[in-house]
């Protein structure tokens, strides 16, 4: 089965770090729900998930990633959860309302705000209920925020470009309006470094 690298550099070092967070957004998912995770990373949100939803997708944009969750739902294949290899801007092979619920947690201050708006696009189109997690925007004071500004400073590049953009313009609950999308409910986690939502289309 195909290794990754890259892939095994997440679990040891970031999965770990988020996965009380990610314990949060799995709880939220009721039994038998038709589940999408976007930007999925190495899987380990779809893979908790799927002990209690129906059926759960992963989707990444990372090959990586891909190759990372797939072997590690090889060794669980009880679960329901296969892992594609998608643009989440383009969901297109995915009739309207596909979904029951669309999860995304820490990748949208990766993006630009263009596509961040394209990718909540297609989240809604194919989901009737959002629930995303990531940065509070502002974030608590603390040692907490202290950490992830540092991890997100490391990063460099358009990721660390992207992460000032997203805290700037206002974080998730500037996105969600952007978006024509209403957080019916929002929870701190994380010392108040995150914040976890969920969303419905604004009537």
């Amino acid at each position: 089965m195909a290794f990754s690298l890259k892939g095994l550099f997440y679990r040891i070092f970031i999965d770990p770090l988020i996965n009380g967070l990610r314990r949060r957004v799995a709880a939220m998912i009721t039994e038998n729900e038709k589940v999408i995770d976007v930007a999925c990373g190495t899987g380990a949100l779809s893979m908790r998930i799927a002990a209690t939803a129906g059926q759960v997708t992963g989707i990444d944009l990372s090959e990586d990633m891909i190759v990372t969750a797939r072997r590690l739902s090889g060794r669980k294949p009880e679960l329901r959860v296969s892992f594609e290899l998608l643009d989440a801007t383009d969901l297109s092979c995915y009739a309207d309302g596909s979904f029951d619920t669309a999860v995304s947690t820490l990748a949208m201050h990766q993006f630009d705000p263009e596509t961040v708006l394209k990718v909540l696009g297609e989240m809604k189109r194919v989901a009737k209920r959002l629930i995303i997690a990531d940065y509070n925007c502002p974030m608590r004071p603390g040692p907490a925020k202290w950490l992830s500004v540092a991890i997100e400073r490391a990063a460099a590049g358009d990721h660390y470009r992207n992460f000032r953009q997203y805290m700037t313009l206002g974080g998730l609950e500037k996105l969600a309006s952007d978006a024509g999308l209403q957080i019916t409910s929002r929870e701190e986690r994380g010392e108040g470094v995150f914040l976890v939502t969920v969303m419905r289309i604004d009537e």
